[in-house]
């Protein structure tokens, strides 16, 4: 009811409605209502079990998937869809499949224009465009300074727009380097390597005792000091404090790392890495370490023993006028313990090599930091690449580890999303709740189901289940199968963020699938060829082929997989497969050129075999297994049949990978050498049939390397060999550094060659440089009757010390060695002994004597006189003449020696120095051969009462009657002598034309 009410007010004032509201209802009458009861009722908490049919993770997710039967049938339905595209195939008709179905079509060439933004594309072709055809667009510059203004902006924009495609990748967690992209897994290696180096670092300075027992020595040592300071006396008392302190700390800090390299070494475990404590560990850790410092106790003693040897070395240099004796009889007893220590260093090294060639799942033996390189990648993935890796729950799965594999292209697309579809692009986890979301419940993943190790915890998972009241199905049979295959996936946060233990790429998924498909539907075996040789109709004779069925031996976590592994059951694959003795004994034919014609000789080199990886990872591992067949020939490894994504479209074409390190595969491995008979016992161990000759990276050689068995580099203070395997059709090649044991022997191939080619030109050695270190080397073997090799193992300096012992070996320290070495071993190498040693050899002997001491642990110190020294220089020369130009040399290899002593009078200088002028070079080799003979005609005065006189008389004397040494010299040297004495004028102008003979090349 409203009434208007009258109210005094203002002119403003107005009449106003009131409201007058009804009486209010009184309460009902009912049950008194206590506000505060003492029992409030609630409701129950949930007892009631949920079900579900299974359960699934996603890799790359955060959440487990609780499905029902229907998200069941849609994720089994999809992976049939994508089984098909498999089954019954050739291997060759799958990648077609793949593309068909959008699976492949998100690939990309791992390079940093791959990274370009959207927004730059555009200007980035256009800039490359421009120039590319930059002659083109210049034309028109009105001057050079405006054209050189264009270039320099258009470059600026080129290096702008790929400085930011290089930041995108770094952000996504890429890293490039020298042009080649690595995953984000690379720094996280490469950090763990550091680690471990840190470490282990620590415990260097007394790593012939394990990091436990460097430890246990320090606690002792504190213990010994506290029974000390408690007797000490008020002065000693601060000294003996303060070093109780440093020892506290040393303990801790040992401690520290300690627990640091345990850690290191477990950390490169997880990343497939086996450092060489883990190698030699076998059940028990400790053993390990106390293996690896057995290899540094013998190291150490081998170098001990090494440093006695170079201290000898350097003390006889230290005799009178800085000449002394090279070693002889006397350092044989330390050269003998020094090869001993080295070959039981080598054993354990091998050991741990075995063990894990022997290891169930592959790792990457580090034996060296610098062992490890990094591993570039082929491809990588834009972001519609719809292949999805995932594990079910229980023992219900066939495949490899749980693994399955489906496509989001073949799981049904949600209705009422508003017709948008779901991207390729989107995570696992976002894709299948917006498809299966409403038959399936998401479990997020808990911090609480890993242990301290950050290994999956399936206890606590369990129990985490049962909190929730919840019940999977395919958890009621056996579920071991299942938490073997979840704990090698799944990883808590903390580590996967430092180490990847299971890499999630897409690159490792689609290998992955590869290798399960392949195991489970594909028609054709796998196998390996080795092409023996081409046919102009361009058919092949096989070697060796292995038809095999796919055996995997697959790294998951890595996304890695050896491929011979996995198709013979064998870490390794040999070629040839057996050494017989006909191998070791087979005659080569070598190809050299004598006055431009092509000649032919044969060469007993010995059996070379080669035993080789090939690991594969990411999309180059799917290619090469894929591809249905390897096949070594002349163009290195090749895939007969292999996709590639341009366009969208899959085209087919033989793929070659060079031998090396490409990106996504690895080929390396070890050569081993089967020498020939007849080889010196001082050079290579009699006890062992086959010598590990090195390891490295497999390369190809198309050219030089196929006709040649071996061919020497000299890089970085290190002697590299490169030795041909295989018929030479095949054409392939290993290069690496040659071990140090094997120098000496392969020294003495390369001089047998040489003098089998007549000293002509063969291109067994790269450059002159390379040719230097071995004429020098070859004196080093000359001198010691030694195998130099094993002085050059460790220390570059070790390699010049000893070399400049032999540089700076006078005439008569010289001609001492020649006279008292082993003959049978001297004669050998001499006749040998390449022109380019061989003359400074001459050289030095026909240099003006001097007196020396020679420094002996048997006979003590000799002093040698001046006279003395002539004398032994001149037998020293009758030994060189007679074992290069005797009889039997001369009767079985004329031409050889003759050329050998024209090569090395032409280079007779301590420079090994040879005129370009042939006119000067025949000049040479007069002036020289006179100059022998003359220093021969010099006459000596020695005291006949020293018993070494009268040796050294009578010898030289055995030698010079009947004219003995003037006749050996003259079978070298006679018939050019004859030939070049016509044209003497001739020569001694050219010598003139050439420029002062001082200065001539340093030839004098």
């Amino acid at each position: 009811m409203i009434d208007k009410i009258d109210m005094a007010s203002d002119d403003s004032s107005a009449n106003y409605p009131v409201v007058i509201l009804p009486a209010a209802d009184k309460q009902p009458i009912g049950a008194e209502q206590n506000l505060f009861p003492k029992h409030i009722m609630t409701c129950e908490k949930e007892s009631k079990v949920k079900k579900y049919k299974d359960i699934a993770y996603f890799i790359e997710g955060d959440a487990f998937y609780l499905m029902d039967e229907t998200a069941v049938q849609y994720l089994e339905d999809a992976e049939s869809k994508f089984k098909a595209r498999f089954k019954g195939k050739d291997r060759t008709n799958v990648m077609p499949s793949l593309s068909q179905a959008g699976i492949l079509d998100g690939l990309l060439s791992a390079t940093l224009t791959s990274f370009i933004a959207d927004e730059d594309k555009l200007l980035f072709q256009e800039t490359e465009h421009w120039l590319s055809h930059q002659q083109k667009h210049l034309q028109n510059a009105s001057s050079a300074y405006e054209a050189s203004a264009l270039v320099n902006q258009k470059r600026e924009i080129h290096k702008r727009i790929l400085a930011k495609a290089q930041q995108n990748a770094k952000e996504q967690g890429y890293i490039f380097d020298e042009g080649k992209l690595y995953s984000p897994k690379e720094p996280k290696i490469r950090k763990a390597i550091k680690a471990y180096q840190k470490a282990r670092e620590a415990f260097l300075k007394q790593s012939e005792l394990t990091p436990q027992a460097q430890i246990d020595d320090l606690k002792k040592r504190l213990q010994a000091l506290n029974k000390v300071y408690s007797n000490a006396q008020y002065q000693v008392g601060d000294a003996v404090e303060y070093y109780k302190a440093h020892l506290i700390k040393q303990t801790a800090n040992a401690e520290k790392h300690k627990e640091a390299l345990e850690k290191s070494i477990e950390d490169l475990s997880v990343c497939g890495i086996a450092t060489p404590e883990l190698a030699l560990a076998g059940q028990d850790k400790s053993k390990g370490h106390e293996y690896y410092a057995l290899y540094f106790d013998y190291l150490k003693r081998a170098k001990k023993q090494e440093e006695v040897l170079n201290e000898k070395l350097k003390a006889l240099l230290k005799s009178t006028n800085n000449f002394a004796l090279p070693p002889n009889q006397i350092l044989k007893e330390e050269y003998k313990q020094f090869k001993a220590l080295e070959k039981e260093a080598l054993k354990i090294h091998l050991q741990a090599i075995t063990n894990i060639l022997n290891m169930s799942s592959s790792l990457f033996l580090l034996w060296d930091i610098e062992d490890y390189r990094p591993k570039p990648l082929k491809y990588i993935v834009k972001g519609d690449f719809p292949l999805r890796e995932y594990i079910l729950g229980g023992s219900n799965s066939n495949q490899k580890d749980g693994l399955r594999y489906c496509s989001l292209i073949d799981i049904p697309q949600p209705e009422a999303k508003g017709n948008k579809l779901i991207s390729a692009e989107e995570k696992s986890d976002y894709a299948i709740v917006e498809m299966l979301g409403d038959y399936l419940q998401e479990l997020p993943i808990e911090d609480g189901w890993f242990g301290e190790d950050g290994v999956f915890d399936s206890k606590a998972f369990y129990k985490t289940l049962s909190d929730k009241h919840i019940e999977v199905e395919s958890f009621k049979e056996n579920t071991k199968e299942w938490e073997q295959a979840i704990s090698k996936i799944l990883f808590s946060r903390d580590l996967k963020a430092r180490l990847s233990p299971f890499d999630d790429s897409k690159q490792a998924q689609a290998l992955r699938m590869t290798v399960a498909s392949t195991q489970s539907g594909l028609s054709n075996p796998l196998e390996i060829g080795v092409v023996n040789e081409s046919h102009d109709s361009g058919s092949t004779n096989k070697m060796e082929v292995l038809p095999l069925e796919a055996k995997t031996e697959l790294i998951l976590a890595k996304g890695e997989v050896n491929i011979f592994k996995m198709l013979t059951g064998k870490p390794l694959i040999k070629i040839p497969e057996a050494i017989t003795k006909q191998d070791r004994d087979l005659l080569i034919p070598v190809k050299y050129e004598h006055n431009g014609v092509q000649k032919l000789t044969k060469f007993q080199c010995g059996a070379i075999q080669a035993q080789f990886y090939c690991k594969a990872w990411g999309f180059a591992g799917a290619n090469l297994i894929l591809g249905g067949k390897v096949e070594l020939n002349a163009g290195g490894l090749s895939i007969p049949k292999l996709y590639e994504v341009n366009d969208d479209e899959v085209s087919f074409k033989g793929v070659k990978f060079e031998m090396g390190l490409k990106a996504g595969v690895e080929i390396g491995g070890f050569i081993f050498w089967y020498p020939p008979s007849g080889y010196p016992e001082y050079l290579i161990d009699k006890d062992s049939s086959a010598h590990s000759l090195m390891k490295g990276v497999f390369k190809i050689e198309k050219s030089k390397m196929v006709e040649l068995p071996f061919r020497f580099r000299f890089v970085d203070k290190k002697l590299l060999i490169g030795v041909r395997f295989g018929p030479p059709s095949v054409g392939l090649a290993f290069e690496g550094a040659i071990n140090p044991t094997m120098i000496g022997a392969w020294i003495w191939q390369f001089q047998r060659l040489l003098r089998q080619a007549h000293y002509r030109r063969i291109d067994i050695v790269a450059d002159d440089e390379t040719f230097k270190q071995l004429s020098l080397l070859s004196k080093g073997i000359l001198y010691s009757q030694l195998n130099i090799g094993l002085f050059l193992a460790k220390q570059k300096d070790t390699y010049d010390n000893i070399l400049d012992i032999f540089e700076q070996s006078s005439a008569g320290l010289v001609a001492y060695t020649l006279i008292n070495g082993d003959e049978k071993i001297l004669s050998e190498w001499m006749r040998l002994m390449i022109p380019e040693a061989l003359g400074p050899l001459l050289f030095t002997l026909v240099s003006s004597p001097k007196g020396f001491n020679v420094k002996d642990d048997t006979s003590g110190d000799l002093k040698i006189e001046k006279d003395e020294a002539l004398l032994m220089q001149q037998l020293a020369l009758c030994k060189v003449i007679h074992w290069l130009g005797n009889d039997h040399v001369m009767s079985v290899e004329n031409i050889a020696a003759t050329r050998q002593m024209q090569k090395a009078l032409e280079r007779m200088n301590p420079y090994s120095k040879a005129s370009q002028s042939e006119d000067v070079r025949n000049n040479d080799f007069l002036v020289n051969r006179r100059n022998i003979l003359k220093f021969m005609l010099r006459e000596y005065n020695v005291d006949m009462s020293k018993g070494f006189n009268r040796d050294n008389d009578r010898a030289l004397y055995n030698y010079m009657k009947e004219n003995r040494f003037k006749t050996e010299f003259d079978s070298l040297t006679k018939a050019l002598f004859d030939i070049y004495s016509k044209n003497r004028d001739v020569y001694v102008s050219a010598v003139l034309d050439e420029g002062l003979n001082f200065f001539n090349n340093g030839r004098h």
